[in-house]
């Protein structure tokens, strides 16, 4: 069988970050914030655990090659990833089952300190042969006899045997509430719960504490979502995960995950249930895959750094148990496929460029966010206010230009990451906000300093603070602040001495 290949090239932008990085970002120091050095970030062998998570999908379709991604996954410092397992590449007998790539896989993840889940998912064209591709995305076993699905009961079963004590969290599919990954059917909640039930039980089969994780909805689908909990969903998973993709990363953000929470409590039955956004990303150009569903129209590298700042802690904002970027790479290794066989454009939102295997500007980015939002910074809800800002702000257009704050303490020093929820494509120029922020008893400022996640920079606050006195028992102090469509974290500078 012949291999269907892509040129790289033909997809990938030159686009001059450097050029870009002038144009979208604020000078911080021209307005009178001196620089006093660089975060320093860290591998995720010295990061112990994190709710932050990349995918590295597709392996089962040779999208990409892995062994050029290890040594990059190590230093970006993600301590999740989400790996797809492919029936189609480790059966390709029927009865004999080859784990070694998948094997391979898992270990290198875990000698790099990152911790992969499975996605168990897709067809077999061994026992589909009437399915368009190889790959048989999309195509469920259900659908195909009792042949079919006793042989995805061996499959699973073999798989978890051979994963027992490497693997944890066993997610069911891949977005079945969509045409593209549910096949040849129409999706249906309830359905998806037989398959959530089926698989579930295979796997526990093989390995007893395996954690099942369902959903992996695309975007947020409340009736797919109620129909699957009212056919017993609830029962057979420990984690509950979806995809919220958008072009603005907090849009509605918060009340898809109350909804979600709320509608696992109605019918869990008292059974406690993580919150996974197991799927997101935003690519750095507008010549792949998502652009049009995305609403996408002036990506390119600084924007992705934006977006993935922004996602990233918004989702942790929003109470998620895990927070994953999609992807660690560009897929642009084979021809991307769905259900239907036709042949899509490359997915091009990798912090790795996919032609080159070099990190874009988003890597740093995001490897900032990993190494100060660990599970070291403590999601606690600080007493601060945005204050009036100019009103000749330029990014005060529009509904979305509202400032948003997420506020942690990592070892008694607080942190406060604040931004401009515009939409990031929109490239308008910073402006300045007032923040009065309360401190408590044991949490102050002894040298406020500003982190600039876009470029590592640790600039001085000391000119830009002062008491404000709202009572004799409320003593806090004002800061002027640049107000950007990217996040900039206000802590102390006894932070990055021990980071």
């Amino acid at each position: 069988m012949s291999i269907e290949t892509i040129n790289p090239a033909d997809f990938v932008e030159v686009q001059d970050v450097a050029k870009l990085r002038s144009e979208q970002l604020a000078d911080l120091e021209a307005i009178g914030l001196p620089t006093l050095g660089r975060m320093q970030t860290r591998r995720a062998t010295e990061i112990q655990s994190s709710k932050i998570g990349v995918g590295f999908e597709t392996l089962d379709r040779f999208m990409f090659d892995p062994e050029r991604v290890y040594p990059l996954l190590e230093e970006l410092g993600a301590k999740w990833t989400r790996v797809q397992t492919g029936w189609s590449r480790c059966e390709t007998v029927k009865g004999q089952y080859d784990f070694e790539w998948l094997e391979t896989i898992v270990d290198r993840l875990l000698a790099v300190g990152v911790e992969p889940f499975f996605c168990v998912s897709f067809g077999n064209q061994l026992y589909m042969p009437d399915v368009p591709h190889e790959s048989t995305v999309g195509h469920v076993p259900l659908y195909y006899g009792d042949e079919v699905r006793q042989a995805w009961h061996d499959y699973v079963v073999a798989l978890a045997e051979c994963f027992r004590g490497k693997v944890r969290y066993w997610e069911v599919w891949n977005e079945p509430n969509i045409p593209q990954f549910w096949h040849p059917s129409k999706p249906d909640g309830a359905e998806y719960a037989e398959l959530v039930k089926v698989t579930a039980a295979a796997v526990k089969a093989g390995c007893p504490d395996a954690k099942i994780v369902g959903g992996a909805m695309s975007k947020m689908d409340p009736p797919f979502l109620e129909a699957a909990l009212q056919a017993g969903m609830a029962d057979h998973m420990d984690v509950f995960s979806f995809h919220p993709y958008q072009s603005v990363p907090e849009v509605n953000l918060q009340n898809m995950h109350d909804l979600v929470r709320r509608m696992l409590k109605q019918y869990a039955g008292g059974k406690a249930i993580d919150v996974w956004q197991g799927e997101n990303g935003c690519p750095s150009q507008t010549k792949g895959h998502n652009d049009d569903w995305l609403g996408l129209y002036g990506t390119d590298q600084v924007v992705q750094a934006k977006w993935v700042a922004r996602r990233i802690l918004a989702d942790l904002k929003a109470g998620f148990d895990m927070a994953l970027y999609f992807h660690a790479v560009d897929l642009m290794g084979r021809p991307y496929r769905q259900a239907g066989g036709e042949v899509k454009k490359p997915v091009m939102m990798g912090l790795i460029n996919g032609a080159d295997y070099q990190p874009k500007y988003s890597f740093k980015v995001f490897q900032r966010v990993c190494s100060l939002f660990d599970d070291a910074s403590e999601r606690r809800e600080l007493f601060y206010c945005f204050m009036n800002t100019d009103e000749q702000n330029p990014l005060q257009s529009g509904v979305l230009a509202a400032p948003m704050g997420v506020s942690f303490v990592r070892k008694g020093t607080p942190l406060l990451a604040y931004w401009n929820t515009e939409d990031p494509q929109q490239k308008k120029p910073a402006g300045e906000i007032d923040l009065v922020f309360w401190a408590d008893s044991d949490l102050t400022f002894e040298t406020p300093v500003l982190l600039d996640l876009m470029t590592g920079q640790i600039h001085d606050l000391t000119a830009k603070a002062e008491p404000f006195i709202c009572d004799d028992a409320h003593v806090g102090t004002k800061f002027r602040l640049p107000f950007t469509d990217y996040p900039l974290v206000l802590t102390d500078a006894s932070l990055f001495t021990d980071l």
